[in-house]
């Protein structure tokens, strides 16, 4: 059984892209801008509220942005889905409670590292997964650099006192599997979140179809 797991946690331990759609949604109207298909918006999320309000704008990425425009944006965002998320609040994936539950249950350290905003992914992750199950929680909060850089995932390997090579990352995105691969973690990737539709076997690691198949690979180690 592997002792120390970090989870990613849109797409990979909740599905909060439709609560993310509705924030993002009334954010563009405040700014006269035509709202986003659920799909549209399954796409552009997973690199941070900056990159996800300039594609939201039509943009490539942040570097292409109008900073003004994209800070306006954010604002707003963050307002409307600090409140939404709990109108629409995510739901795990199928099995996912009953797996962290039983790991946390079984003396397993877990941490979840997200690029969401800090404070919403502290609070998300306590309401649907209790008080006790994950620490640290860590989304971004300018502390560390956003996902993929691995300085949050080394922080967790400092926190608990343990070499990088003994924790294990579980994502549901190639920028998952890069932040394990620069901090040097092992990395299990799961096929139900938001990859993007990039193919996830670029990342050369086990991927699991279903979370009584996550459980087998963390007792196992296999893939």
């Amino acid at each position: 059984m592997k002792k120390d797991v970090i989870f990613d946690l849109d797409g990979t331990l909740v599905h909060s892209m439709p609560g993310i759609a509705v924030g993002l949604n009334r954010a563009l109207a405040y700014l006269g801008r035509s709202s986003l298909t659920q799909e549209h918006v399954a796409s552009i999320i997973g690199c941070g509220v900056r990159n996800l309000c300039s594609r939201a704008l039509g943009y490539k990425d942040e570097a292409e942005a109008p900073a003004d425009l994209v800070d306006e944006l954010i604002a707003h965002f963050r307002r409307e889905y600090a409140a939404c998320w709990r109108e629409i609040s995510p739901d795990p994936y199928p099995g996912m409670a009953q797996l962290i539950a039983d790991l946390s249950r079984a003396g397993v350290r877990l941490a979840v590292l997200s690029n969401k905003q800090h404070e919403v992914a502290h609070d998300m992750v306590r309401t649907i997964f209790g008080t006790h199950a994950f620490a640290p929680i860590l989304g971004h909060s300018g502390e560390f650099p956003r996902k993929p850089a691995p300085d949050a995932l080394l922080h967790i390997a400092k926190l608990w006192d343990i070499p990088p090579q003994e924790l294990t990352m579980v994502g549901d995105s190639l920028i998952d599997a890069a932040t394990a691969q620069a901090a040097g973690t092992q990395l299990i990737l799961v096929n139900w979140g938001y990859s993007q539709g990039k193919d996830l076997s670029m990342a050369h690691c086990p991927i699991a179809h279903s979370a009584d198949q996550l459980r087998e690979f963390l007792e196992t180690g296999g893939g």
